[in-house]
């Protein structure tokens, strides 16, 4: 199993107590599913930090979008998602070795519509970082 997955795999877990999470780039968004969380790894650069042993040392972008249906204190419901994800996220310290460091770096709000649907999205952004072997990142 590719680190990604690992990674993907044990924040998703830890998440399934703040709401429903798809762990992948499906549309999470079902009317009759709010609140519900979608993450996902869009980008990831490497670096080596090792010449003998060959280590790379890997960055990668982690999005964490959290819905909830939208009313009048929407933003209010936006930041308490938020703050669940971002507690979430921090009590599962290094996610059983899976990663060496989370970090958050960017929180995005915004208001979704479409046809019958009436939403919010606050998207959190973390870079995540762990390491492999040059050539064999799931040893």
């Amino acid at each position: 199993m590719h680190p990604r997955t690992r990674i993907r795999t044990a924040i998703a877990a830890a998440l399934a107590s703040v709401a429903p999470v798809t762990a992948n780039r499906d549309d999470p968004l079902q009317p009759d599913a709010l609140p519900c969380i979608g993450l996902f790894t869009p980008d990831e650069a490497t670096q080596e930090i090792t010449m003998g042993s060959r280590r790379q040392m890997r960055r990668m972008d982690l999005y964490v979008d959290g819905y909830v249906r939208a009313g009048a204190d929407l933003d209010d419901r936006l930041d308490a998602m938020a703050l669940r994800i971002e507690q979430a996220i921090a009590a599962g310290g290094r996610f059983g070795g899976a990663l060496d460091r989370i970090e958050l770096v960017r929180t995005v709000t915004d208001r979704l519509t479409s046809g019958e649907l009436k939403a919010g999205v606050t998207r959190l952004q973390f870079v995540v970082t762990y390491q492999t072997g040059f050539g064999q990142p799931n040893a």
